[in-house]
């Protein structure tokens, strides 16, 4: 619990501009824990609004949405900053648009194409990056319908079995290839991949997209998963900067080779 307070404070220092936004970010992300503690509980339909450096941030009252604001808007758990040349970013698997956010931040003018199966989540997207071209629909190997597990607050969904309960669901998914097509997309400054087991299938259905793709940072999930994301890169032509896994999860860095 030490350590969890202590990355809360990191957070809140470097995401609050002044000592109140500080405090309420602190707060927001005590949650959890407070919830653990039986002091406070979930009001999942709620959203609120948090006053950051980046502007103001729209998170639901669950147990997930806050737990991305280390990762995305601090860490940059995607490594991502200015991105050279010209060409769109793809945010597949946005979720609630943080890194949909992080990237407008840092690439002003810069259009985003954020992709995320859930409505829900959809709607969060266009209030945290009213910027971003956002689609709801998922992505896959071809066009169909894909069942998926949803958690009960309607945050993740997910082709992996988890520890809490979920219900299953279907979403209608298409290739990659196909919007990008059907948009005139040219190049590609960078993909995203977060999809919660999907990202096989994802890369399956985006051969011709990985053509035109200068960079990708993608989340894996499992050892056959995250083997078979670097082989597909490594076939398309891609180099890998950066991979590692930890526990099941884990992550893979590419750059197309000049």
């Amino acid at each position: 619990m030490t350590a969890r307070l202590a990355e809360f404070l990191r957070c809140a220092r470097a995401l609050g501009a002044t000592p109140a936004q500080q405090a309420a970010i602190l707060w927001r992300l005590s949650k959890n824990l407070r919830v653990r503690l039986k002091v406070a509980r979930y009001h999942p339909a709620q959203v609120y609004a948090l006053e950051t450096r980046l502007g103001t941030i729209y998170l639901r009252d669950n147990f997930g949405d806050v737990t991305n604001l280390p990762g995305l808007l601090v860490d940059n758990e995607y490594r991502v900053g200015r991105l050279e040349g010209d060409g769109v970013v793809l945010d597949v698997g946005a979720n609630i648009g943080l890194f949909s956010r992080w990237v407008q931040s840092q690439n002003p003018g810069r259009a985003v194409h954020a992709f995320e199966p859930l409505p829900g989540n959809a709607d969060m997207v266009r209030r945290n990056c009213p910027g971003a071209r956002v689609n709801n629909v998922g992505l896959g190997r071809d066009t169909a319908a894909m069942r998926l597990g949803v958690d009960q607050h309607g945050i993740m969904a997910t082709a992996i079995e988890q520890r809490w309960e979920t219900q299953a669901s279907e979403f209608p998914v298409i290739p990659l290839d196909q919007y990008v097509g059907q948009e005139g997309i040219g190049r590609v400054a960078m993909l995203k991949i977060d999809t919660e087991g999907m990202e096989l299938d994802v890369l399956d259905g985006a051969g011709e997209t990985l053509r035109r793709t200068q960079r990708v940072a993608m989340e894996t999930h499992g050892a056959d998963r995250h083997d078979g994301a670097i082989a597909r890169l490594q076939a398309a032509g891609f180099r890998i900067d950066d991979e590692y896994r930890k526990g099941g999860t884990g992550a893979v860095f590419a750059s197309r080779q000049q």
